[in-house]
C-alpha cells in the first residue's frame, strides 16, 4: 500500500483554520454561457460527462480530507471512498425551468452561502441551464485548501474547453476505484514519521542558504522589509470589517477591457494599477452611501509565485503584498497616481518575495501554533479588504459548445471582513465579483453602479493629456462627508 505523501502545505493547511461556521474558504465563480442553437441543449446529464471524462487527469477531485489523531500534523488528502459524481454536479434548477435572473441570482447567493462538507471532496458544480435571457448560469466552487486563483483556472478546464467543435466526453470504460482510506493507527504513525524527518530538512535548507551568503541575506531583508512594511503595520478602523454571518452574496460589473487599457496607456502603470483604482472609486462611493467620511484602507493583494510549469498544479503557490488604497482622493486620477507609485514601490522592493518567505516560515512552527498564526494573518488588524485578481483566458471558452460570456470571481470572506473584490479578465471583458455579507454590508447591492461610476470617471481622464510625473493631491475637506455621486440608472 502506498505511503500517505500528499500532506497539506502550511498554507494549504491556514484556509482549514481560518474556516469558522460564519467565514467559509472556499474560491468560486458565478458563470454565463450562451448557448448555440445548433446544437443540443446543455443539461446535468452531459455536464457530468464532462466532468467524469476528464476527472483521470485531477485526481485531487476525487480525494478527501484525513485528519490526523491529536491534531498534531496537518491533514492529508486520501481517495474518497464510494466517490460519486452526482454529490458534486448537481441541479441548481429543474431541466425544464427557465429562471429569471434575479432568481438565478439568489440561487447562487443561497449555494455560496453554504461551506463546503469536509468529509466529502471539496468542490462542487450548480447548474441552471435555461435563464430567461437564453444563457446558462453555473456555479463552481472549490475550497481554498485546494487551489489558489491562478490554479482554480487551470482546474476549471476539467468542464471549459477552448475549441466550440470539441468531441462530446465519453465515459471512462471501467468504474473509478480509489485506494482504501487509511486508519487512525497509521495517519498517526505516517506524521510522526515525517515529523521527526522535518528537522533534517530544515537543516538542509539551512546549510543550503549558508552556502550562499548574499542569497540568505537577500532573503531575510526582503522578510525583514516584509515584517515592516506589511506586517508590522495595523489596517485602520473601517466600516468593511464589521462582525460578519454565513449569508453570502456575489454581484458584479463587466467592463470592456480597452476602457481599462485607454487609461493605462494614457498615464501609465500597469492594468492591475488601473483595476486597484476602479475598486478604490467604488468603495469611496460606497463610504458616500453609508454617510460615513472615505479614508484609506489598507488591502492585501495575493501575487502568484507559480511558474508557468506549475500552473496546472493543485495547491497554494502565493505571497501576500499589501498596499493602501486611497479612498480619500476625490480626484480619480490621483488615486490612479497614488496607486501607480505605491505597487511600483513594493515591485522595486520585492516585498512579495519576502512575504512568500514569511508563508514558508510558517511551516516551522509547531502545529499547535500554526491555527492562532493564521487566524491573526486573516483577521482585521492585518487588513480591511481583500482584492484578487485573477488573469483569465484571452479568447473563448465553452462548455459543450456554450460560449462564456461572463464570470464573476468570488474570493472568500474571514471573520471580520464583510467584503472582498475579485478581478477577473475573460478575453475583451474585465469582470470584477463583489462578493458580500449583506447583513453585515446591506450596501452591496449598490457596487455594481458604484463600480460603474467609478469605471466612468477613469474614462473621462483618459481623453485627457497624460502627466505621468502629477503627484496624487488630497481633497479638500476630504473628512466631509459628501453627497454620494449620481448613480445613472
Amino acid at each position: 500500500m502506498r505511503s500517505v505523501t500528499e500532506r497539506l502545505t502550511s498554507l494549504d493547511a491556514s484556509f482549514l483554520h481560518t474556516e469558522t461556521a460564519s467565514a467559509h474558504m472556499h474560491v468560486a465563480w458565478k458563470g454565463r454561457f450562451r448557448p448555440d442553437p445548433g446544437r443540443p441543449a446543455i443539461s446535468l446529464a452531459r455536464v457530468r460527462a464532462q466532468v467524469a471524462s476528464r476527472l483521470g487527469s485531477a485526481p485531487r477531485f476525487r480525494m478527501r480530507l484525513a485528519f490526523t489523531p491529536g491534531g498534531f500534523a496537518a491533514p492529508v488528502w486520501v481517495d474518497a471512498e464510494g466517490f460519486d459524481l452526482r454529490r458534486h454536479v448537481v441541479a441548481l434548477s429543474d431541466a425544464n425551468e427557465t429562471l429569471a435572473r434575479g432568481e438565478f441570482d439568489a440561487r447562487a447567493d443561497a449555494v455560496l452561502s453554504r461551506p463546503l462538507d469536509r468529509t466529502h471532496p471539496l468542490w462542487e458544480i450548480h447548474l441552471a441551464p435555461r435563464l430567461e435571457d437564453g444563457s446558462v448560469g453555473l456555479v463552481m466552487k472549490i475550497h481554498h485548501a485546494m487551489v489558489d486563483g491562478k490554479s482554480a483556472l487551470a482546474v476549471a478546464l476539467l468542464l471549459l474547453d477552448l475549441d466550440p467543435d470539441a468531441p462530446e466526453p465519453t465515459l471512462p470504460a471501467e468504474p473509478w476505484a480509489g485506494d482504501p482510506a487509511p486508519g487512525p493507527a497509521r495517519l498517526a504513525v505516517e506524521a510522526l514519521v515525517e515529523s521527526g524527518a522535518e528537522p533534517l530538512r530544515a537543516l538542509g535548507r539551512a546549510a543550503r542558504a549558508a552556502g550562499s551568503p548574499p542569497r540568505l541575506g537577500g532573503t531575510l531583508r526582503r522578510a525583514a522589509l516584509a515584517v515592516g512594511e506589511d506586517v508590522a503595520r495595523s489596517a485602520p478602523s473601517s466600516f468593511l470589517n464589521p462582525p460578519i454571518g454565513p449569508r453570502r452574496t456575489l454581484v458584479g460589473h463587466t467592463v470592456p477591457v480597452r476602457r481599462l487599457l485607454d487609461v493605462k496607456e494614457a498615464w501609465g502603470g500597469s492594468l492591475n494599477d488601473v483595476g486597484l483604482t476602479v475598486v478604490a472609486g467604488a468603495l469611496r462611493q460606497l463610504a458616500l452611501l453609508r454617510r460615513v467620511a472615505p479614508a484609506p484602507i489598507k488591502v492585501m493583494v495575493p501575487v502568484s509565485r507559480r511558474g508557468e510549469a506549475e500552473a496546472a498544479a493543485m495547491g497554494n503557490r502565493i505571497a501576500f503584498v499589501f498596499i493602501t488604497l486611497p479612498v480619500h482622493l476625490r480626484d480619480p486620477l490621483a488615486r490612479l497616481v497614488a496607486i501607480r507609485e505605491e505597487t511600483a514601490a513594493f515591485k522595486d522592493s520585492e516585498r512579495a518575495s519576502g512575504g512568500e518567505a514569511l508563508l514558508r516560515g510558517l511551516g516551522v512552527l509547531p502545529q499547535a501554533l500554526q491555527a492562532p498564526v493564521a487566524r491573526y494573518a486573516a483577521s482585521a488588524r492585518m487588513y480591511n479588504l481583500v482584492v484578487s485578481n485573477v488573469p483569465g483566458p484571452r479568447m473563448p471558452v465553452y462548455l459543450l459548445g456554450a460560449e462564456c460570456i461572463e464570470v464573476l470571481p468570488a474570493i472568500p470572506l474571514s471573520e471580520g471582513h464583510a467584503l472582498s473584490i475579485g478581478v477577473f479578465t475573460l478575453r475583451d471583458r474585465v469582470c470584477f465579483g463583489a462578493y458580500a455579507d449583506p447583513e453585515a454590508l446591506p450596501q452591496a447591492s449598490e457596487l455594481p453602479a458604484a463600480l460603474n461610476v467609478a469605471t466612468l470617471e477613469l474614462s473621462a481622464i483618459s481623453a485627457q493629456p497624460a502627466q505621468p510625473q502629477r503627484k496624487p493631491r488630497a481633497a479638500a475637506g476630504a473628512t466631509r462627508t459628501a453627497r454620494p455621486i449620481a448613480v445613472p440608472s
